[in-house]
């Protein structure tokens, strides 16, 4: 700016504010400030004035499939009080514009309603204009008869829709104590008086910095009331209806009757969805703060919109809906949905046959939410409603919906077998046989894993060369879901379908080399062959072809490694604040290292995988990766099943008991927090004990020592230091003469009494023998 300014010279600067929705309309509100001043012949402000102004954009080219991105861009461009930097908030106001577009309608339609009526009233609509000069004639028409509250109501409306006009509607305290005391005190007297007042304050809450004032006129408290009361107004209509239908069944004169009254039903109908639509919507956006939705929740706000869902306007279907999918977000208010799922569900499920696409989109959603609980899925599978489910795969407008509400049904194991009675494998084999894409759907393929796991499911996915199908998208897309998904398969425990795969042995093989860097499908195909327990397979010409064992060992040593040396690394680290504290070495690799075990467990079956096993030095590392990874029950898990394999063969035995000392981890193992890694322990001891004589005592002298190690250290430092047993109760003498003097005679008496309180339930004998994990 020059330096030598001209007397009287105007200074205009525009500040851009917020930038929000329209309440009503499909546009964007950008908020702005002009402030204009005027400079004297010094250059100093002489006088000055600022106002708040607003620009609306309207966006008439929003549809359901518009591109956001390019639009906000569009918008930024053509509107220069929005900075570039906005861009992101403006696609986001966009998408709420969309969804509000296509999930609601709520403004078209109640615009187009009210418009209606006020054509019906008046023939001439340009009479009846308001004007906000004429604001205290309309607040003097509210303390006249009911016509005049009725027409100065729809006047203030008008104004009310206006967003410019609300800031100053909301500060004149004589027109909002006025609207509240009209609504208290007539309220009951005529609907359309209550509408058009619900609906001004419903224009107010569509902005948040007017929630308190709604608050403090007790404005949801009338709507609440007003709900309550307009439903006991229908319930009676309808008995009323019902009275003079039966009245017609015995009096046909009465046809004519019945018919006017239909009508009249009808109608009425129509003004009372009006209200209540009006009245929900200024519930469901003041419910924004969440203590205001609880004082809701307590006046029976959730039993009121389930009751709503019995009514037949759009509209206020998809308000009622898109209310309780809200509440649904709370595990509490969940909670009480789900309470009431024997009149939900089936109110839910007519909705679905809807016409209407968002009425459809919404119970979907909603029934999505809902399904998180398993006492509401258990009662959508005892209300039939997967057959529905199944029909809407058909329809693509809501199919990505229905997939993920089948994934959610398809969790629980009890609901499995029931896919299979509803003919949706078949379609869900078929739709990811015909998937465009070179991976399909992570819905799609997440449903289609989960119910494979049931092993009927599974049968029937690999009907009809259905697993030769999957086999082959799973060879050409190498999707890690789909290896998965084969897998399964896999487990199936039918030889016919095992043999299946052996077709497919040397592919997965040179997938397996080939993709050691990817964890997600090493995994998987490691899974696939260890699940191929085929009699008579031959392992030992696989793993000579294919260097299998030098694979193994190879990567059990660099487990072994990497938990050492992140045990090494930790403890460095933390020896300042973990003194004494054990550090589990836990691996990257940990799966595959465990996938790799299972495989090897299988192999061992094959009589001539053994002397292999022996010749490339694998129980020793077995047995130090029992030591590296003792924190993980599955992993050790599966190193004993091994053990358990290689004891059944001779050679392998026999290394295992004279070069190892396995026989002392097993009796360490009997008394693990897990089960299954003492169910096995004790099968592996078992096996060992029925060797010889010799061994039998050696595992019985070794649970004794286990068992009383305690004790015995106690009686070893008083002998050493030459102390009697004075400080000992008598029973305890006695206990430790009788066990000490026959080590033999303490593992006969320890297996008929009880070991519950101290080690939990006694396991022992050959019926805990296993097949395998």
């Amino acid at each position: 700016m020059d330096d030598q300014l001209e007397p009287f010279q105007l200074k205009r600067k525009v500040t851009p504010g917020l930038i929000d929705v329209h309440p009503t309309e499909c546009a964007i509100i950008v908020n702005y400030s002009v402030q204009a001043t005027i400079l004297g012949d010094n250059g100093q402000p002489v006088v000055g004035d600022k106002k708040a102004a607003q620009k609306i954009i309207r966006v008439k080219a929003l549809h359901e499939n518009s591109d956001l991105a390019t639009l906000a861009q569009e918008v930024v461009s053509k509107c220069k009080l929005i900075h570039p930097s906005k861009t992101k908030d403006i696609e986001q106001l966009l998408y709420y514009l969309q969804q509000r577009q296509a999930e609601t309608g709520s403004d078209s339609w109640m615009r187009k309603q009210f418009d209606d009526g006020r054509r019906q009233e008046t023939p001439n609509p340009s009479m009846i204009s308001a004007e906000m000069s004429n604001i205290e004639e309309y607040i003097e028409g509210l303390y006249e008869e009911i016509p005049d509250k009725i027409k100065s109501t729809r006047m203030i409306l008008q104004l009310a829709r206006i967003p410019e006009n609300m800031e100053s509607l909301m500060k004149n305290d004589s027109l909002i104590s006025a609207l509240s005391r009209v609504i208290r005190e007539d309220g009951k007297k005529s609907m359309e008086l209550v509408t058009n007042i619900i609906y001004i304050f419903f224009c107010f809450s569509n902005f948040s910095q007017f929630h308190p004032i709604i608050t403090q006129n007790k404005i949801g408290d009338m709507c609440i009331k007003i709900t309550d009361q307009e439903i006991t107004r229908f319930n009676l209509w309808e008995k009323d209806l019902r009275s003079l239908e039966l009245k017609c069944t015995q009096q046909k004169e009465s046809v004519k009757e019945l018919e006017q009254e239909i009508k009249k039903f009808q109608a009425m109908i129509q003004k009372q969805d009006q209200l209540l639509f009006v009245s929900f919507h200024l519930l469901l956006n003041i419910a924004e703060d969440l203590n205001i939705e609880t004082k809701m929740l307590k006046r029976g706000i959730i039993e009121y919109l389930i009751t709503m869902l019995d009514r037949t306007t759009p509209e206020l279907l998809i308000l009622v809906i898109t209310f309780l999918k809200k509440l649904s977000i709370v595990r509490e208010n969940k909670d009480k949905l789900v309470k009431y799922s024997d009149e939900l569900i089936p109110k839910l499920s007519k909705l679905l046959q809807s016409e209407h696409l968002g009425i459809q989109n919404l119970s979907l959603r909603l029934l999505l939410n809902l399904s998180h609980d398993t006492k509401f899925r258990m009662e959508l599978i005892k209300a039939d409603f997967l057959p529905k489910l199944a029909e809407s795969l058909h329809n693509k407008n809501h199919l990505l919906l229905n997939l993920q509400l089948l994934y959610m049904l398809s969790i629980d194991e009890s609901s499995k077998p029931y896919f299979l009675s509803q003919e949706i494998i078949p379609m869900v084999t078929k739709m990811i046989l015909e998937y465009k894409s070179e991976k399909v759907n992570i819905e799609l393929m997440s449903l289609a894993i989960n119910i494979s796991l049931n092993p009927k499911n599974a049968e029937a996915m690999c009907e009809n060369q259905g697993l030769k199908y999957l086999m082959k998208r799973t060879l050409k897309t190498r999707d890690p879901l789909m290896f998965k998904l084969i897998r399964n398969l896999a487990c199936i425990e039918k030889i016919s379908i095992k043999m299946m795969f052996l077709d497919y042995i040397d592919d997965l093989m040179h997938i397996l080399f080939k993709y050691q860097s990817s964890p997600d499908i090493t995994v998987e195909i490691l899974g696939i062959l260890s699940s191929l327990t085929i009699p008579d397979f031959d392992f030992a010409k696989l793993a000579a072809t294919y260097n299998l064992l030098e694979f193994t060992f190879a990567r059990l040593s660099a487990s072994i490694s990497a938990s050492a040396s992140a045990i090494s690394q930790r403890a460095g680290m933390n020896a300042d604040d973990e003194q004494g504290q054990k550090v589990g070495g836990i691996a990257e690799d940990d799966d595959v290292t465990l996938e790799i075990i299972c495989l090897l467990g299988t192999m061992s079956n094959d009589e001539n995988i053994p002397p292999m096993i022996l010749k490339m030095n694998l129980i020793p590392v077995l047995m130090e990766l029992m030591i590296a990874k003792e924190e993980d029950d599955e992993i050790i898990l599966q190193i004993i099943y091994t053990m358990y394999q290689l004891l059944l063969h001779e050679s392998t035995r026999n290394v295992l008991l004279s070069k190892t000392d396995v026989v002392s981890y097993f009796i360490d193992l009997l008394y693990d927090r897990n089960i299954e890694i003492r169910k096995m322990c004790d099968v592996c001891l078992d096996i060992i004990a029925e060797i010889d004589e010799e061994w039998v005592k050696k595992i019985r002298l070794q649970k004794f020592r286990w068992h009383n190690a305690e004790w015995l250290q106690i009686m070893s430092q008083q002998n050493e230091s030459g102390q009697n047993h004075e400080g000992f109760e008598e029973s305890t003498v006695l206990y430790a003469k009788t066990r000490m003097v026959n080590p033999d005679r303490y593992v006969e008496d320890s297996e008929s009494e009880s070991e519950d309180e101290r080690h939990g339930s006694m396991i022992g004998g050959t019926s805990a023998l296993l097949d395998g994990p």
